[in-house]
């Protein structure tokens, strides 16, 4: 039986870095939004959740589209918050643990289901992936526990921004990044994911040139009837 059963998407930002105007979840590859790729990757847990802010309207049309069963948290002070408040109040309500990622990710399938198949309840784990972001967060490593981030000085290794974690880690929290917050709970285990974060043109770029490899049409179709069945 899948140990995950609730999963957080924040997916309020601005996207201004990337400079197109719209959410990054609403860019597309191979015309598959990246939202899209990434609720077909959640298509076996039952408690989906999108925390929406700029263009909600469109951003939750979309949802409705693929994913009707999701839950839709709105963030209305998404212009002067952070990602960490979007966790926050995206996991309201949930006992125990929980999937959380952004919503401008491109991940290989499978090492995205190796990475939630190795999942344990009350085990906190973050999800690395090799280092290629322009504004990439690194992690400094013992074995295979994160003891330390750095944005400068980088390593071989960055956060994937997708995470395993308790819901508690998020009660009573500032307006700082999350790897910030994620510090006071260091260390953390870890486990390797394909992924591409877009930021920036640099990382849209870099992530088309490898689209390929995310199966974005077939895998999408074939992930959203299993969830139908």
């Amino acid at each position: 039986m899948p140990i995950v059963k609730h999963a957080v998407i924040a997916a309020a930002g601005l996207g201004s870095r990337l400079g197109h105007g719209k959410p990054k979840c609403l860019e597309k590859f191979d015309n598959v939004t990246i939202i899209e790729h990434l609720l077909s990757l959640l298509a076996d847990v039952p408690d989906v959740r999108v925390v929406v802010g700029f263009m909600e309207a469109e951003v939750i049309q979309e949802v409705a589209r693929l994913r009707p069963d999701a839950i839709i948290v709105r963030n209305s002070s998404f212009r002067t918050t952070t990602t960490l408040h979007s966790y926050t109040i995206g996991s309201k309500g949930i006992h125990g643990d929980c999937l959380f990622m952004d919503a401008d990710l491109l991940i290989v399938p499978e090492t995205f289901h190796a990475f939630i198949s190795g999942c344990q309840p009350s085990v906190a784990r973050l999800a690395l992936t090799k280092a290629k972001t322009n504004d990439a967060v690194f992690v400094d490593l013992e074995g295979n526990k994160v003891v330390g981030f750095r944005r400068d000085d980088p390593t071989e290794w960055e956060w994937s921004n997708v995470s395993w974690l308790p819901v508690s880690i998020f009660n009573d929290i500032g307006n700082t990044a999350v790897y910030e917050h994620l510090i006071n709970f260091l260390p953390i285990s870890s486990a390797v994911l394909d992924s591409w974060e877009i930021d920036t043109l640099d990382d849209f770029d870099r992530a088309n040139k490898m689209r390929h490899l995310f199966m974005l049409g077939k895998r999408n179709k074939e992930g959203f009837r299993r969830a139908s069945d």
